[in-house]
């Protein structure tokens, strides 16, 4: 990928991966049921493929812990550290512009 922006979009195109790593974000690793908890809009399943997505690219790390049953947990790196000056512009944006779109979206 030859573009800076398409790059960075790619791994956090997604309407739930920016959350995901504003969750994540003081460092308390997650497991995923607790993910799910923070963002009931979101399906399970489409949480999972995301993190899975993210785990791939680096943005989280999953920690498998061999018990019965099986815990796991997502923890922010620091390559998904890095990006949440971009989640916190994003997030200042939307606080600040939150009024134009609020008749059309509500109030969640």
């Amino acid at each position: 990928m030859d573009c800076p922006l398409r790059l960075t979009m790619s791994l956090i195109e997604s309407k739930w991966k920016s959350c995901i790593l504003d969750e994540l974000r003081d460092g308390t690793p997650l497991r995923p049921s607790e993910i799910h908890r923070c963002l009931p809009e979101a399906t399970p399943r489409v949480l999972d493929i995301q993190l899975k997505e993210m785990a791939d690219d680096g943005l989280v790390e999953k920690t498998i812990y061999p018990e019965l049953p099986p815990r796991s947990e997502y923890r922010i790196t620091d390559l998904g550290r890095s990006l949440l000056p971009i989640i916190d512009l994003m997030l200042r944006w939307g606080e600040e512009h939150y009024y134009i779109f609020e008749r059309k979206y509500g109030r969640k």
